[in-house]
């Protein structure tokens, strides 16, 4: 096994899940690849209904897959091959922060519980020790041990999601799947919970696959990024390469409709709008320049390269 192998965490390979609508199968996720080295900060990006989230949640266990395989420190966790499928064993290295952070927390349970539950699931039974670590996670997170006694609607959108975050890190996993974690929150506390998942990602030495819609913020967060639409990765590059040079017709798309803080340059800024072409035919994710990968044909990659060499 090369250095490189050895590095990577979670493997996703041709991942799909097709819902059942009636007579019509909807297809959520359609072929997603990608891979997530140890440390690293993935970032997965796309309109509402491109089929972010649902990969997030395929990922941490809660959808059963219907094709492709899912590697978790090179052994196989998920298989969509109907011969080949087994019960599935959620990965405690592996937690999710989901996006609504009052959707997410039982209202009948206080703060103290809600953190505790995954320790009490993992066989804990010391009561002392489950609210040492309780208390020490709170702490961590900007909450107070006097927190624990109460319940989630006594605390702002922003305290719920640190709550959240809380209830994630108790566990010491390896991997966070952030869901959104900032989009329901006031942009004034949006940079606090971003810089808090920052410091708390270097303390634990995490490894996140950040889910969002918000360019500006998975620039911000993440070392690599994947673009993807209608259940498809169009794009995969580093955060600083897919920014300087994108090249596929969404992502230009979605970089255009982000606001410019210069009142001159937004004034003049022009909103370009994809209309789905080129998801068909002979159409994959080729590798255009190294690390930077675009869903294209045959033509397209020929095309692109020219240009890149130009």
């Amino acid at each position: 096994m090369s250095e490189m192998e050895e590095e990577i965490l979670l493997k996703v390979k041709d991942l799909k899940l097709h819902f059942q609508s009636g007579k019509q199968v909807i297809k959520a996720v359609d072929g997603v690849s990608f891979s997530i080295r140890k440390g690293e900060v993935f970032g997965l990006v796309g309109e509402s209904g491109s089929g972010k989230t649902t990969t997030g949640r395929s990922i941490v266990g809660l959808y059963e897959i219907t094709g492709g395989r899912i590697e978790w420190k090179g052994k196989e966790i998920a298989n969509g091959d109907k011969k080949r499928r087994k019960k599935r064993k959620i990965q405690p290295e592996m937690q999710m922060i989901f996006q609504d952070p009052v959707a997410s927390l039982d209202p009948r349970m206080t703060v103290r519980d809600i953190v505790a539950e995954g320790l009490y699931i993992r066989g804990e039974r010391d009561r002392k020790a489950v609210d040492e670590k309780v208390f020490q996670m709170l702490a961590l997170v900007g909450l107070t041990s006097e927190h624990a006694g109460r319940y989630p609607h006594e605390f702002s959108g922003g305290q719920r999601q640190r709550i959240g975050i809380a209830r994630a890190l108790v566990m010491r996993p390896e991997m966070i799947i952030a869901d959104e974690p900032v989009s329901a929150l006031d942009v004034s506390v949006q940079a606090q919970v971003i810089n808090l998942m920052n410091d708390l990602k270097e303390q634990f030495s995490l490894t996140v696959l950040f889910i969002a819609h918000d360019l500006s913020v998975v620039k911000y967060f993440s070392d690599r990024i994947g673009v993807m639409y209608a259940g498809k990765i169009v794009e995969l590059a580093s955060a600083k390469e897919l920014f300087k040079n994108p090249l596929h017709p969404y992502t230009k798309a979605l970089l255009s409709a982000v606001p410019l803080p210069d009142p001159k340059a937004e004034k003049k800024r022009k909103r370009i709008f994809y209309d789905g072409k080129g998801l068909d035919g002979d159409a994959v994710l080729r590798e255009i320049t190294i690390g930077h990968f675009v869903y294209c044909t045959d033509e397209e990659e020929r095309e692109m390269k020219e240009k890149n060499d130009a």
